[in-house]
């Protein structure tokens, strides 16, 4: 798990989390409690997802094996096993962010990040295979959770070690 964590923490990772905030950075800011709200329910909705994501993914591989025996499209088998492996994966990343989410830890709010990242890869996965997804809705819902995620930011206040590295690296 500490090799994901360095993968997901290291100065590549974090410049390219720093060019996805640019565009947020001059929108209008959430009143504070609200985003403070966020920050107080993030740790939980993250173990409900991780434990629905726990569930989902085998549930997924089962009716996509089932429609791939029915339909003979091995394009339905690629398309369960990307979602079963991007739902399992998602929902490993959002078990390691419950306790530093908890804790206000920057490696918990990376981890966040990171989720987010998987579910829009997985949106796009179900539009390039003819899924029924709306391009336009999942275009908003990811505005939507980046602009919420780059507002929590400042509240995560203990920042990760690899972090102070990769910025001490890069001057």
């Amino acid at each position: 798990m500490a090799e994901i964590m360095d993968k997901l923490t290291n100065s590549e990772a974090m410049g390219f989390i720093d060019k996805v905030a640019e565009p947020f950075k001059n929108l209008p800011h959430l009143p504070k409690g609200i985003v403070e709200f966020f920050v107080n329910i993030a740790p939980w909705l993250a173990i409900i997802g991780a434990v629905l994501g726990l569930i989902a993914g085998p549930v997924v591989g089962l009716v996509g094996t089932f429609g791939t025996l029915l339909s003979l499209n091995p394009m339905v088998l690629i398309t369960t096993v990307v979602t079963v492996v991007v739902t399992l994966a998602n929902s490993v990343l959002l078990f390691m962010a419950f306790n530093p989410l908890k804790n206000r830890e920057m490696k918990g709010w990376v981890l966040l990040f990171w989720s987010q990242v998987l579910g829009i890869i997985s949106s796009v996965m179900t539009i390039v295979t003819g899924g029924y997804s709306s391009v336009i809705g999942i275009v908003i819902a990811t505005l939507i959770g980046f602009y919420i995620l780059f507002e929590m930011r400042p509240f995560y206040g203990i920042v990760l070690k690899v972090v102070e590295k990769a910025k001490k690296a890069t001057k």
